[in-house]
């Protein structure tokens, strides 16, 4: 506690002042932060994108396989249906038929999955453009962050200069050895400086101040928290 005194609203004024900064402070701060989240947003839809777009390449490709496989074992199977009539033996006409059935029925599995894979196609194709139209709303909202944010800057910077301004007045309450000390806060904790004592309480570290320290706070004595070491002032009395 110092000897010397000052006005409570004084005290008052500059810890609002100094909440009104950081309040600008953090609207210019959080815009940047807002375009850096929503462009990586939109990154990550473009790779999203990207892997689909390869995903659907690939699945075309199998099914293009499977294709060719089926035409080529259909054309085995007309090959050896002609061999069967040329059989010379019971045995070779019964090794024919049994290659005829085996193949016939490998052709019935690659249709099934060239079906299969041919709905993977239609899926992703969907896929595809739900992504394709994401990515677009990204890139505008991205865009309009970006507008937002060009637009309030001048704004915000001519208000935090006229706040500081304003608290380099305010800070003319404060005697010598108190603005010395109170700037060393201000470096530390920003706004958080200074604290109100909400009855006898400090708002800061919620701890409870004794009663004569507290009336000599009322009386505009200068005080520091003992525990925390804010700035205090009083609450003004109703």
């Amino acid at each position: 506690m110092e000897n010397m005194k000052v006005k409570d609203n004084g005290l008052r004024r500059l810890h609002e002042l100094h909440l009104q900064l950081q309040d600008v402070q953090e609207q210019l701060d959080r815009g940047p932060r807002r375009l850096k989240a929503r462009g990586q947003a939109t990154q990550q839809k473009q790779v999203d994108l990207e892997a689909q777009l390869q995903k659907q390449k690939m699945l075309r490709v199998t099914a293009d396989q499977k294709s060719l496989q089926l035409k080529t074992n259909e054309a085995k199977i007309v090959d050896l249906r002609s061999k069967l009539n040329m059989a010379s033996s019971n045995r070779e006409f019964d090794i024919i038929k049994g290659q005829i059935e085996a193949d016939t029925m490998a052709n019935s599995v690659l249709e099934d999955e060239i079906l299969a894979t041919l709905e993977k196609v239609d899926g992703s194709q969907i896929a595809v453009r739900e992504l394709e139209q994401e990515l677009v709303k990204s890139k505008s909202d991205e865009q309009r962050i970006a507008e937002e944010i060009e637009s309030a800057e001048p704004g915000l910077t001519r208000r935090m200069a006229e706040l500081q301004t304003q608290i380099t007045e305010a800070e003319r309450c404060l005697p010598g050895e108190t603005a010395i000390v109170y700037r060393r806060l201000v470096q530390a904790h920003g706004a958080a400086a200074l604290a109100e004592v909400e009855g006898d309480i400090c708002s800061a570290c919620y701890v409870t101040i004794p009663p004569q320290l507290l009336v000599f706070l009322r009386s505009g004595q200068i005080m520091f928290c003992k525990t925390c070491g804010r700035l205090l002032y009083a609450r003004s009395r109703e």
